[in-house]
């Protein structure tokens, strides 16, 4: 009888091992070690920064379409308007063909703009129209006294000019030329002049001061801007609207309110870089319609932060914000005793950048302020309640709640700081690495046996 023999058992095939410094690295970030589980964490931070991009670009195209938006009602409703005038212009002969412009003595302007909106798809554009009552005061001995120097003037055509930038949208009733009211003409392919009224030849040639009073609309947005051609002029604005911004010449006295604002000019000649009579045959007193636009002073209607200029400025600190949840979930983590996975911190940190695509869509139709609240208030739930599913303990989970809660209200009001906004963010994120420096005091550096 032979006894079958068993095979002998195979050998074990040697296990594999990582090399050496890819084990070590695995084993750094498997420990306990706090500074794995920071590096772990920043490591999530900047995979974040994607998706943050990403909402950014789309934040961008929103705001292209409502550059967009603001070009088409504007072009159909008025742009930046310009008002200049009166001038009294009397064409002459001497030779050629030439004419001369008076501007007055003093002029008085009291404007009033009424602001309005217009829509356009989802975006709301501001617009304005604005009101000028208009008094003039023009002396017309030295008109004549240059007219008397072999020139021929032609009386029958003396006329007076107002211009403003965009002629689509003027509307007026008239002037009284010293009592008398005569009706506005248009002008076409005028530099400066936009409507013409005839002045009559003996209220010129007689009379030494000629008075000019009127009232006219003008729609327009953005920006207000009116030329001094007084030798005196004065001026005042006002409207129901609380971001004005002022140019050219500052104005002498100005109240800015949230229920709107008010502002006082008072220019003379002696700063302007042109006269008080214009020759179109001398060069030398016959300015460029750019010398006489560049004198203009006035107020640009400055629109209040948009929902899309709010989340723009929100996300910016979306890297900040992240980090200090991460931080806040780090910290539940040290003192619970719970260790979620990194895929789970990943999860919070993705649906943080949900947030800002939520408060982006949402504020296109309720607003900033209630979407931010609603955004706000689904991300903590979600989060609180996927805290407490990971640590299986309430208190714990509304502590997180609450301190995340904490976050977006900070969050918050440093966006409605608008002067002082980088200064505290500063400030906070100062005090963010001093807290995170204190907390890590006591690590020390592995020493190798």
């Amino acid at each position: 009888m032979t006894d079958d023999a068993l095979p002998p058992p195979l050998p074990t095939p040697p296990r594999q091992t990582a090399p050496g410094g890819l084990q070590q690295l695995r084993t750094f970030l498997a420990s306990d070690n706090l500074v794995a589980r920071l590096a772990v964490l920043g490591f999530l931070t900047l995979v974040l920064t994607i998706p943050l991009n990403m909402i950014g670009g789309v934040i961008a195209d929103r705001l292209t379409f409502e550059a967009e938006a603001t070009k088409s009602v504007s072009e159909a409703w008025g742009g930046e308007q310009t008002f200049v005038g009166p001038m009294i212009v009397v064409p002459y002969r001497r030779t050629y063909l030439g004419a001369l412009t008076l501007l007055p003595e003093k002029l008085t302007i009291d404007g009033h703009i009424q602001p309005q909106q217009r829509r356009r798809g989802l975006f709301s554009v501001n617009v304005y129209t604005a009101t000028l009552d208009v008094t003039a005061e023009f002396q017309t001995s030295a008109l004549r006294e240059l007219l008397a120097d072999q020139r021929e003037a032609e009386w029958s055509a003396a006329r007076l000019e107002i211009g403003v930038s965009d002629t689509r949208s003027i509307d007026g009733d008239g002037v009284e030329i010293d009592g008398q009211k005569v009706d506005w003409t248009s002008i076409s392919g005028g530099s400066l002049s936009s409507l013409k009224a005839a002045v009559a030849a003996a209220t010129l040639s007689d009379r030494e001061v000629v008075q000019v009073r009127f009232r006219i609309a003008i729609a327009g947005s953005g920006k207000l801007a009116l030329v001094p051609l007084g030798r005196r002029t004065e001026a005042t604005l006002d409207a129901p609207w609380p971001s004005p911004s002022f140019f050219g010449r500052l104005p002498l006295s100005q109240t800015v309110a949230t229920g709107g604002f008010s502002a006082k000019w008072a220019t003379s000649d002696l700063g302007r870089p042109y006269g008080q009579l214009w020759d179109t045959l001398n060069v030398r007193n016959d300015p460029s319609a750019k010398t006489v636009l560049g004198s203009a002073f006035g107020v640009t209607l400055l629109t209040p932060v948009d929902a899309y200029r709010e989340t723009d400025r929100a996300i910016k600190y979306g890297i900040m914000f992240i980090g200090l949840t991460f931080a806040a979930s780090l910290l539940f983590e040290l003192a619970t005793g719970t260790r979620p996975h990194a895929a789970q911190y990943g999860l919070i940190g993705l649906s943080l950048c949900v947030f800002y695509l939520l408060l982006l869509s949402i504020s296109e139709q309720i607003g900033f302020a209630l979407a931010y609240l609603a955004s706000a208030a689904a991300v903590v739930i979600q989060a609180t309640i996927y805290s407490r599913a990971l640590q299986g303990r309430t208190a714990p989970a509304l502590a997180f709640g609450t301190i995340l809660a904490g976050l977006f209200g900070g969050l918050y009001g440093l966006l409605q700081l608008e002067d002082v906004a980088l200064l505290t963010g500063s400030v906070v994120l100062f005090a963010v690495l001093s807290i995170a420096m204190w907390l890590t005091r006591n690590l020390h550096r592995q020493q190798l046996a």
